[in-house]
């Protein structure tokens, strides 16, 4: 959906090219020797040519991406994924789409960023996956929260962050202060998958027409005839297959695609993560230039409306966006990796998908 979207451009956007640039500049203003070396890495407004590398030794001496201890966990029945889905020393930057309608997230994904493969890992992560709690986790949610516990689709992921603030989750080491529900997620992720998140940012779906218009649109091959309508959500889908320029309207209807009627008024259903990863990829590769950093100001302000994250230190700021510059400069690749699913099962009134573990 567009939140999904929204989501991943804004880490590649906004996160991975600087997260707040415009806020580096704000906050950058009485720390004058930061500034400059922030200069030296970012591509100047009067001469976008500059090709300065990065340099280890430009880095603050201790980097704020670096991720919290490791959590003792002990969340599930030892509910783990049967392989590794991101390399070892990645910087891993969790995103959420949040449901402007229900509590739960609507997306979640992880933009896994390897320096030294030069790639960016857009994992996505199914929404209801079934999560094997714990017996002593399933005690505090039905302790602290009786009509949560019974809740349909409460034992979804995109539901865990709640679960997390209901029963107040407080880890030894939380990764990120005063925010139990997202604690108990990243932890369940890391319990799950084995993945360190270092960063997360949450966003509403507000803003993502505005920002692809901003951009002048992005060319899409549009690889099947779309339509569908629902009046309810204000969501009309008309599409041609072939190349075109797409722009937020139907790029919103583009991303938000898993169901419709071909020419023949036959129903059909459609893998909408494709959609999503064709659009990641065109955008970036359309609109990822070093011309482009001078507009983060621009894209700051439309995201700032509609965004939580937990990158705000001066120090995280730099290194993100020195990251950015050499994602550029080095033409790092984005791959899109899928979560293996082996079936479905229904519990307690809701559908949920079984992941493939170990």
């Amino acid at each position: 959906m567009t939140k999904k979207i929204f989501l991943a451009f804004t880490v590649i956007m906004v996160a991975i090219s600087g997260i707040c640039i415009h806020t580096i500049v704000s906050r950058a203003r009485n720390e004058l020797s930061k500034l400059r070396k922030i200069q030296t890495q970012l591509p100047d407004n009067d001469n976008i040519k500059t090709t300065v590398t990065a340099t280890p030794s430009l880095l603050p001496e201790s980097p704020a991406v670096e991720p919290e201890k490791k959590p003792k966990t002990s969340l599930t029945n030892k509910q783990r994924y049967y392989t590794p889905i991101t390399d070892s020393g990645s910087i891993n930057i969790l995103l959420i789409g949040k449901d402007p309608t229900y509590s739960n997230f609507d997306t979640l994904i992880i933009a896994s960023i390897d320096e030294e493969n030069k790639k960016v890992k857009l994992i996505d992560i199914p929404r209801d996956i079934f999560i094997d709690y714990s017996s002593d986790i399933l005690k505090e949610i039905k302790k602290k929260a009786p009509n949560f516990y019974d809740e349909k689709g409460s034992r979804k992921i995109n539901a865990a962050h709640a679960a997390g603030r209901m029963i107040k989750y407080a880890p030894e080491n939380p990764r990120f202060e005063g925010k139990p529900g997202i604690n108990f997620l990243t932890d369940l992720l890391y319990e799950i998958f084995d993945v360190e998140i270092n960063d997360y940012i949450a966003v509403e779906t507000d803003g993502f027409r505005e920002i692809v218009d901003y951009f002048g649109g992005v060319v899409i091959d549009v690889p099947i005839y779309m339509h569908y309508e629902d009046p309810a959500q204000g969501l009309y889908i008309h599409l041609e297959p072939g190349v075109q320029l797409l722009d937020g309207k139907k790029a919103e209807g583009f991303v938000r695609f898993r169901q419709g009627y071909n020419r023949k008024g036959e129903y059909f259903t459609w893998s909408r993560s494709d959609n999503i990863y064709l659009f990641l990829k065109s955008f970036f590769e359309q609109h990822f230039t070093l011309k482009n950093l001078n507009k983060i100001g621009k894209v700051y302000e439309i995201v700032k409306k509609n965004t939580e994250t937990s990158v705000s230190d001066i120090s995280e700021i730099y290194e993100y966006a020195v990251l950015a510059k050499k994602i550029i400069d080095e033409k790092f690749s984005i791959e899109h990796v899928s979560i293996e699913i082996t079936g479905k099962k229904t519990f307690n009134g809701a559908l949920y998908e079984l992941l493939k573990t170990k």
